[in-house]
């Protein structure tokens, strides 16, 4: 992808030096550009003007090596060739990048070329691999963050600073409650720090998927669906984990709400049929009451107020039964005819109670409606073995419903083998 061309300056380099270095092949992506001169003097030497200053203490002259090295600039590569390297002081060793041995031969000065430019190669490449890692990851969306084996933060992506309200060098180095604003009392609990997961990760030695929530101080309770994956040494030995992280938060919220629609009656907010048939599947073989509920007289209530009015006494009629049955499973089956479904331990008793509480509120909640008061005929039927399909437990509620009907509607009945009979 990348292009170089490297200016390159050799100042007071013997004759045979010179055409050896200029005989080495360019490296992939390189190509050379050579400047020769016997001194650095005048303008030959310009701030900024070569790659790559290789020169003797000869070409030198009266300027001092600082001198030099001020004039190649900071961004020049600048080579001493010398016979005294012993008697340079610590200062001007630091303002060199090397030293080169003189008398600089031609097998010399091919050899420490040749490891130049594999070194600015190799430096190149360095770059343009953190480059592409950082570009990569900046464009994500999604945090993404590494760490060493202790759980500091080595390194982490703009999406990460922008959800924990901290940039880079504040993170660097830093440990999650206080990257994440928790106290450390939030810490040491141990909840939403995410701590047991990339010790899993660590122990297993390969990536994993984990469902985790992350407290923030900036943002809430976040839920994430985060990847993670140990990172290791040349030898096989773990450095840390590497962590992306995609905050489902919000998805999860919709996904919730489309279930939750799907499973409920829009006008009444209770679950649906379809619902109902997936809460029996999740309780199978329990001990079982169903209740079957429908409004007397329904089709009147349209027919003489109309259906606004209507979808009131459906909505009265369900608030009614969801305060009364409380600890049951309340659906609307379908138009006026509703169920309640206990599983589990319950009292059959209690169950009556609620039956008697449900007749006496729905007709006193009722009396100041446009419509009159509302009245429910029920039905009850008990499984006590839990061993009754569903099906067949719902034809028995439905018998009692129609036998109390067949007695005076707004009253219940339970069932029992004389109404099949």
């Amino acid at each position: 992808m990348y292009e170089v061309n490297l200016r390159i300056l050799l100042a007071g380099l013997p004759g045979e030096a010179v055409t050896a270095i200029q005989q080495v092949p360019s490296k992939e992506r390189f190509t050379h550009h050579y400047t020769v001169v016997q001194a650095l003097g005048g303008t030959a030497l310009e701030d900024g003007a070569f790659d790559v200053v290789i020169f003797t203490e000869a070409a030198m002259g009266e300027l001092s090596l600082d001198e030099v090295c001020r004039m190649a600039g900071d961004k020049a590569h600048r080579i001493l060739v010398t016979e005294h390297p012993q008697a340079l002081q610590p200062a001007e060793l630091e303002a060199l990048d090397a030293l080169w041995p003189a008398p600089l031969t031609a097998t010399l000065a091919q050899y420490a070329f040749t490891r130049l430019t594999e070194q600015l190669k190799a430096r190149k490449d360095a770059w343009m691999e953190h480059n592409y890692w950082q570009t990569t990851i900046n464009s994500s969306p999604d945090l993404i963050w590494y760490k060493d084996k202790i759980g500091a933060h080595l390194e982490v992506n703009d999406a990460f600073c922008e959800v924990v309200g901290k940039d880079k060098d504040d993170i660097r180095g830093r440990g999650h409650y206080y990257i994440w604003g928790l106290t450390k009392e939030e810490y040491e609990k141990g909840e939403f720090v995410c701590n047991e997961t990339e010790e899993a990760v660590m122990n297993a030695g390969k990536a994993m998927v984990f469902d985790e929530h992350v407290l923030s101080k900036n943002n809430g309770m976040r839920e994430l669906r985060t990847y993670k994956s140990p990172l290791f040494d040349e030898d096989g030995t773990i450095l840390g984990t590497v962590g992306v992280a995609m905050d489902v938060t919000t998805e999860n919220e919709y996904r919730k709400k489309v279930l939750a629609m799907a499973q409920h009656d829009r006008l009444t907010g209770l679950p649906n049929r379809r619902y109902f048939y997936e809460y029996v599947k999740e309780h199978e073989n329990e001990k079982n009451c169903l209740i079957s509920l429908d409004i007397d007289n329904f089709k009147q209530f349209n027919d003489s107020f109309g259906h606004k009015i209507g979808d009131e006494v459906l909505v009265l009629f369900a608030a009614t039964l969801h305060e009364a049955f409380s600890h049951g499973f309340v659906t609307r089956f379908g138009g006026d005819e509703f169920l309640v479904l206990y599983v589990g331990k319950h009292d059959a008793e209690t169950i009556r109670q609620a039956v008697r509480t449900f007749h006496d509120t729905l007709r006193e909640r009722s009396q100041n409606m446009k419509s009159g008061i509302i009245s429910a005929t029920v039905g009850l039927a008990f499984d006590p073995t839990g061993s009754l399909p569903i099906d067949k437990l719902y034809q028995r509620s439905d018998q009692a419903l129609y036998y109390a009907k067949g007695r005076s509607k707004g009253t219940d009945a339970e069932w029992n083998e004389d109404m099949n009979r």
